[in-house]
């Protein structure tokens, strides 16, 4: 009795050192990951797709580090381990992934919920989100001339000002 006693803890010890018994994440719903974002503060959004697919549209505030790019190295856009890191992708394969990566990595509160394809709530483009952080409200401008006429001492020369018209939805 006592062997098979010791031979189960040795098995026990050896599958958790492995990550075959605990993920070292946490899987909640997507309802769950709403509600963190619109009561708590102290968080990171993070999706692991493709840059490509984060641009399309992704959650507002997101941070995108693609799957991909999680390995063994520390991650500087994450740099407080001990802050919660809300994880998702397209479908949910690639967000489970990304998070027992980030579990090996010592981040101690990773939540994984999921794919955007499901997700209810709102969603942005990256183009969009720029167009929202503009102080300037290009796009209320009829071309580029009459932008550069208003702020042409916040910019070095037309040209700057111009790109930043077109890249904030100027028409």
């Amino acid at each position: 009795m006592k062997k098979y006693v010791i031979t189960l803890l040795l098995l026990a010890l050896v599958f958790s050192s492995t990550g075959l018994c605990e993920a070292g994440y946490t899987q909640i719903t997507q309802e769950e990951a709403a509600q963190i974002m619109e009561a708590e503060k102290d968080y990171i959004i993070l999706d692991v797709r493709t840059k490509e697919e984060y641009d399309k549209a992704h959650i507002p505030g997101a941070v995108n580090i693609p799957n991909e790019d999680i390995g063994a190295d520390e991650i500087p856009k994450l740099p407080n381990k001990n802050q919660t890191l809300l994880v998702y992708c397209r479908s949910g394969r690639r967000s489970k992934e990304a998070a027992g990566k980030l579990a090996a990595l010592s981040y101690t509160h990773v939540l994984e919920f999921g794919g955007i394809m499901t997700w209810m709530g709102e969603t942005v483009s990256t183009e969009e989100e720029a167009w929202q952080d503009d102080p300037y409200n290009a796009r209320e401008y009829g071309d580029p001339e009459d932008f550069y006429e208003d702020y042409a001492d916040d910019f070095d020369d037309y040209e700057d000002a111009e790109d930043y018209y077109y890249d904030h939805g100027g028409q």
